[in-house]
């Protein structure tokens, strides 16, 4: 009986968790004021001690065996019956998150048809951290074991497009996103990642948006502008530069490099004499997105490759509305956390953790999700910081 009651209240309390870091996530996918997501966030926070330690001080003080006649029933109070039903809520949440995570590995089991993955480089700056790190807050969050935030990976993707046409073949884009340019991390380290993501030599390089969060980082443009692509580097901005409070500021800062703003537009281009299209999606923190019905598709000879720029992954609906062929995404940082099978804890997604990072495939999108370079919570673990390059394929794997 004791054991059934353990796994019973286990069950409970992962679904009491799923309840509160699924809260989360949809907190931070709204473009509302930060003050409120902070709230917000401190309040799932709290709420997921809490609860449990509420419960548990209740629990202790209830008596084990009721002293009850045989033709009493036993009498419980309006209290127990608020748990019972937070128990039956919690129990259904459970039960959801696991039918999710399910439907998660289904989406890695669909996306795996449609590219392959080589580690180019791992990298470990930890030796510099003195050199690279220039918050205390965050000097001290590097020595937590396992933190990864000094870690940086560059990956390869062949990405196979079952509409690419083959004179874009091998095609390749480096996708950065993520950089957060606010002070915690030094320049040096963006030097870094420059470095690496010129090395790959990639046709293009775009980046998909929270390149800064504050205005005092502009002049680390210098360092950013170092990046160079024969087609040229795109960018899009995210929620964070919101928080600059200048995001005109941001947008000149980075034209004025040389970078193209495909922020709320779209623009073609010709690549390999092929027609390409390139777009920008920044909702919902800035609007509007690109106005995709003013294109007009019958200019070109040939049906155009379609490459969307989004902030966040949740806009892929919108790809999809509008027939892209690739949607390059960031926001999520991978869940910064991953823990083993479970994967990624938190996300700030409406879909939760569900396009955490990685490739996905919704017809007739395929989506990449980047992990980023940087983050304002110094904290990841068993989910470095990447640059990946994309090498664009025609059909897929089979």
């Amino acid at each position: 009986m004791y054991a059934l009651i353990a796994v019973l209240m286990l069950i409970a309390g992962v679904g009491h968790l799923a309840i509160w870091t699924r809260l989360h996530c949809m907190i931070h996918s709204l473009p509302i004021k930060q003050w409120i997501i902070d709230l917000g966030e401190y309040t799932c926070y709290l709420m997921s001690v809490l609860i449990p330690a509420v419960f548990l001080v209740w629990w202790m003080q209830q008596p084990l065996n009721p002293q009850v006649s045989v033709n009493e029933s036993v009498q419980y109070s309006s209290v127990y019956y608020v748990w019972l039903t937070y128990w039956a809520i919690s129990v259904v949440a459970f039960i959801a998150a696991s039918l999710l995570w399910l439907l998660y590995q289904r989406d890695a089991q669909i996306a795996a048809a449609y590219f392959n993955e080589r580690l180019l480089a791992s990298f470990d700056f930890a030796d510099l951290a003195p050199q690279l790190l220039t918050s205390p807050s965050t000097q001290i969050a590097s020595l937590i074991p396992g933190n990864e935030i000094l870690r940086l990976e560059v990956d390869r993707k062949e990405i196979f497009l079952p509409w690419l046409p083959q004179q874009l073949d091998g095609f390749t884009i480096t996708h950065l996103s993520d950089l957060h340019l606010k002070g915690h991390m030094a320049e040096d380290f963006y030097r870094k990642v420059v470095d690496q993501a010129n090395d790959l030599q990639s046709e293009m390089i775009v980046i998909a948006g929270d390149i800064f969060d504050r205005t005092k980082c502009f002049s680390w443009s210098r360092t950013l502008a170092e990046l160079s692509a024969e087609c040229g580097v795109y960018f899009i901005l995210g929620n964070h530069e919101v928080r600059t409070l200048d995001t005109d500021g941001c947008r000149k800062t980075l034209v004025n490099e040389g970078f193209i703003d495909l922020g709320g537009r779209h623009m073609a281009l010709m690549i390999r004499d092929y027609p390409v299209v390139l777009a920008g999606n920044e909702l919902p923190w800035h609007i509007p997105a690109a106005d995709m019905r003013s294109l007009d598709e019958s200019q070109f000879d040939q049906r155009p490759l379609k490459i969307l720029l989004a902030h966040t992954p949740d806009q892929i609906d919108w790809a999809r509305s509008f027939d892209f062929d690739l949607m390059l995404a960031g926001h999520n940082h991978g869940g910064q956390i991953r823990l083993p099978i479970i994967g990624p804890v938190v996300s700030p997604s409406w879909h939760g953790t569900r396009y955490a990072g990685g490739v996905f495939y919704r017809d007739p999108t395929l989506m990449h999700v980047s992990r980023g370079i940087s983050g304002t919570s110094p904290l990841r673990w068993n989910c470095p910081p990447e640059i990946t390059q994309i090498v664009l394929r025609t059909g897929d794997q089979t």
